[in-house]
């Protein structure tokens, strides 16, 4: 097993001697003050479970960079929790499987704080610039939980937070390759993106909700995926709320008539085609609906991570399979093994992209 995902092993009296020393910190707090940033505090190893990711797109950054630093998920696994938020265990590393669930500051959701202090987390990873406020810090001030800001408001900030992650963490190695990976999937994205002109970008819907009439402008984080794919999202309102899944009606989405139909929930996927109301859209009569894979986690959004840089690539492959390029199969396989460390057969990689 690669050293980056070894659990650390300390000894019982390590334990005890660092329980001793968050209870006083606890009871003695205002004499000696939790530090105000990570930077000058920040080892050159963290315990195992040491470190609380207080959103989702921070908690998976920190999986997929060391999934042994994580103290906990946001959101079960294996099922739906809010706004529609799921993972599924099936390709989750085992050592992190069995992990508390802890809740978080993401819309929706909301921190189980007794839990969080009861595991005497070393360092809080706020999502930046979307979750990084006045009202967290000062919750993590209270449990003398130190923080560190991480910028993920784009797919272009992931190199440097999986930079700023190693080397605040001890994984410099380990970033590294997940930085330089992240970073040619942009790079490809870029140049795709400059060969298809304006006047030719494939227009596409995001259908969210069990009837398709929820979905996000095309500024939002959770359509993100589109942009870099090169599509041109149909719905141009501005963003009202972070949580997104804004109704339409179904009279818009006729008048809008995109070209492909990208679908967030497989009991609404598994409909439309039999739906009287959707009959006369383009994407539908040509059958360009696509369920949004979701393996380990969501390709697209719910919650956004660095699993959007393999969504989009998967985006770009289905509105343009002549200039990009792509073989998925071959993409699925690669990105699984550079980020979540599992190895795919092909026919189990090609069923996680053709669900």
């Amino acid at each position: 097993m690669p050293s980056f995902i070894r659990l650390q092993s300390r000894s019982l009296s390590a334990r005890a001697l660092q329980r001793m020393a968050f209870v006083t910190v606890l009871l003695f707090g205002t004499l000696f003050p939790a530090p105000s940033g990570w930077a000058a505090t920040a080892p050159s190893e963290l315990p195992s479970h040491s470190v609380y990711g207080t959103a989702p797109p921070v908690t998976l950054l920190l999986y997929s960079l060391d999934p042994h630093l994580l103290a906990g998920w946001n959101f079960p696994l294996g099922g739906r929790a809010g706004l529609g938020m799921s993972a599924s265990p099936q390709y989750i590393l085992p050592a992190a499987r069995s992990l508390p669930v802890l809740g978080g500051w993401d819309p929706g959701d909301k921190p189980e704080l007794g839990r969080v202090l009861a595991l005497h987390p070393r360092l809080a990873l706020l999502w930046a610039p979307y979750l990084d406020n006045a009202q967290l810090r000062g919750e993590l001030q209270r449990i003398r939980v130190p923080a560190l800001a991480v910028n993920l408001k784009s797919l272009d900030d992931y190199p440097a937070a999986y930079e700023l992650l190693g080397q605040k963490l001890g994984q410099i190695q380990r970033a590294q390759v997940l930085a330089t990976a992240f970073r040619r999937i942009l790079q490809r994205l870029r140049n795709l993106r400059a060969a298809i002109p304006e006047a030719q970008r494939q227009t596409v819907y995001y259908a969210e909700g069990v009837d398709g009439l929820m979905t996000d402008p095309a500024d939002s984080p959770h359509t993100e995926v589109i942009r870099a794919a090169g599509g041109a999202n149909v719905f141009t309102a501005k963003p009202t709320a972070l949580k997104g899944m804004e109704r339409v009606s179904m009279g818009q989405v006729l008048a809008w008539n995109p070209q492909v139909i990208l679908v967030q929930d497989p009991v609404f996927y598994r409909r439309i085609y039999q739906l009287p109301a959707w009959q006369g859209l383009q994407a539908v009569q040509a059958h360009r609906v696509y369920l949004v894979p979701r393996q380990p986690f969501n390709w697209m959004d719910r919650p956004p991570s660095f699993m959007q840089g393999l969504g989009a690539l998967w985006l770009a492959h289905i509105l343009y399979p002549q200039q990009a390029d792509i073989h998925m199969t071959q993409e699925v396989r690669q990105f699984f093994h550079t980020f979540l460390q599992v190895d795919l057969g092909t026919a189990q990689a090609k069923a996680i992209w053709q669900p």
